[in-house]
């Protein structure tokens, strides 16, 4: 820390707050939790001293996560009083469990109380979700009155909207003590969350109203905390980018045309675009296809997969989802054990991701009844997140069933980690018919192990994925947004291309009608590509070093902050 005049600011990035409510290995869902988890080890690696806050999710009451992160008691007690709408005051408690997890210090913020217990150790990641923001910033209030000056951040990052409150909240608690700590704020995936001002006041989320400066880019304006909060419409994700130093997304598709959409364009030259990376390799995935399949030969090793896949039991975790699919078990060559019929060798697609309208599951199942209906051996495989959207799911399993013969089904958080990676390898192509998506990691996972990807051409897949069509060094292709027939037409070229390649037989590029080839062996230029891809532009390595300079921008941003308090 350097004193400007009556500021303390710090003179490099070398102390990483990371804010968030998922992190791979401890509580996750998606890519936000496997996004956070590795940038934090990443910036551990390097020597920074990163912090890793979050909601407990109850995770502190489970021996397996007490003993993997070695958690103790911080000792800490913070409690107060909310007052509701309704006039009725709520009393809360709150306390840290501290651990490590691979070089990160993680500090899980749970309840000291039944009430307050009730919310904050919700084993549910978004259970209570509006109530759990709130009451991190209650924690994160109690944890800067019990901070030793030596251990104040360079830097405070928060991921998406459930973290801003608390974001906010460390950064006018450290101001009005004089101490300028930058704000950064990644938006993962735009939710457009809103709640009145109440929610946020002093009454309830704990942040003062009081005149604050924001910067504007061009100049700053003193806003009132309620009146920068009214004038963004309550909208979470919009006060905190007007409220951060700098705004951050996973892609410049993304930013541009989402983010900047609903909070305005002004915010571009406070802006940044950190990728996602991954730590999935073609050496581990060889590694994990002669584990399971006594190969790495892929035609061999998908032949023992479709066996292996049909021997799983793989129950849904959630109780509706699990007695929809029960119920439905013949349509869809389920078991009375939860085996699975067999399904016979040809061609792999693989799907993975939750089940939820915006991933387009919907739109792919219409598109490989189309795929059927000419390449007749042609598998889709599922490996689906439950989600609770029930009606999506029962449209699933209604398409599902139609294609039987062809389609396994598979919904749950707990699919063999090992095996899940080796379904990857083996397939002939991984598809994402996502409707938007701000990045997609499972695009990277599927490159990085030498699978080409098929996917609509929205958000951050129409950078991270490169069309073979335009490109010599294509990793799959980009497909026309929500077009069912586009996207079946994609999948029959993708196919015939990865069969040539297989068997050698050139008569299978005379069916291909969106590329066209004499070389046999393109699938396999195609799979080096995508993994030389990734390994020369997602590698965590990499994001961090992209992810630091976006810190030390956002620290040159925090400085004109302060500027205008003097």
């Amino acid at each position: 820390m350097k004193r400007i005049e009556s500021f303390w600011i710090p003179e490099k990035i070398d102390n990483v707050w990371l804010i968030s409510f998922e992190s791979l290995k401890i509580a996750s869902m998606g890519g936000l939790g496997t996004a956070v988890y590795n940038l934090g080890k990443e910036l551990a690696k390097i020597g920074l001293k990163t912090t890793l806050i979050m909601p407990s999710h109850g995770r502190h009451m489970s021996d397996y996560f007490r003993k993997m992160l070695n958690l103790k008691d911080s000792s800490l007690s913070i409690y107060g009083v909310r007052k509701g709408l309704n006039g009725i005051y709520y009393p809360y408690k709150l306390g840290f469990e501290v651990g490590e997890l691979d070089g990160i210090r993680v500090m899980l913020a749970k309840g000291l109380d039944y009430d307050t217990g009730k919310i904050m150790d919700s084993w549910g990641i978004y259970d209570y979700a509006m109530e759990k923001s709130a009451l991190l910033s209650r924690a994160i209030e109690g944890l800067i009155k019990n901070l030793n000056f030596n251990d104040i951040p360079s830097i405070i990052h928060v991921n998406d909207w459930h973290s801003v409150l608390a974001g906010v909240k460390a950064k006018l608690l450290f101001e009005q003590r004089r101490v300028i700590v930058p704000l950064m704020y990644t938006i993962h995936l735009l939710n457009k969350v809103g709640a009145p001002w109440h929610y946020a006041s002093p009454d309830w989320g704990g942040l003062e109203d009081y005149y604050h400066y924001i910067w504007m880019v061009a100049k700053h304006l003193a806003y009132k905390t309620s009146e920068l909060w009214d004038n963004c419409e309550g909208k979470i994700e919009r006060f905190g980018c007007y409220e951060a130093d700098l705004i951050a997304s996973v892609s410049k598709n993304y930013l541009t045309y989402d983010v900047f959409s609903f909070i305005g364009n002004f915010m571009e030259n406070k802006s940044c675009v950190t990728y996602n990376g991954t730590d999935w390799n073609i050496d581990e995935a060889t590694d994990l296809s002669k584990k399971y399949f006594n190969t790495d030969n892929r035609v061999e090793a998908r032949k023992k997969a479709f066996e292996i896949i049909s021997k799983q039991k793989i129950i849904p975790e959630d109780f509706t989802t699990g007695n929809m699919i029960w119920n439905n078990r013949y349509r869809l060559g389920i078991n009375e054990d939860w085996t699975t019929q067999q399904l016979s060798d040809g061609p792999l697609v693989l799907f993975t991701g939750r089940i939820v309208y915006q991933k387009g599951i919907d739109l792919l199942l219409r598109a490989f009844k189309d795929v059927v209906n000419e390449i007749w051996n042609a598998k889709l495989i599922i490996l689906g997140i439950p989600a609770g959207d029930y009606g999506l799911l029962q449209d699933v399993i209604d398409r599902s069933a139609e294609i039987k013969d062809n389609v396994r089904l598979f919904v749950s958080y707990n699919i063999d980690r090992g095996l899940y990676k080796a379904l990857h390898y083996v397939s002939s192509v991984f598809v994402i018919p996502s409707r938007w998506e701000p990045f997609g990691i499972n695009a990277i996972e599927a490159m990085a192990v030498g699978t080409p990807v098929v996917a609509y051409s929205v958000g951050g897949l129409a950078e991270s994925v490169l069309d073979l069509r335009w490109n010599k060094d294509g990793t799959g292709f980009l497909v026309e947004p929500e077009s069912i027939g586009s996207l079946a037409t994609t999948l029959k070229t993708a196919i015939y291309l990865s069969l040539a390649d297989e068997t050698k037989d050139r008569n299978y590029l005379n069916k291909t009608t969106i590329y066209k080839t004499d070389d046999v062996n393109l699938w396999s230029k195609v799979r080096q590509n995508a993994i030389n891809r990734v390994n020369l532009n997602f590698r965590w390595d990499k994001i961090a070093s992209s992810v630091i300079n976006c810190y030390e921008k956002s620290l040159l941003m925090a400085k004109y902050r302060a500027l205008a308090y003097m």
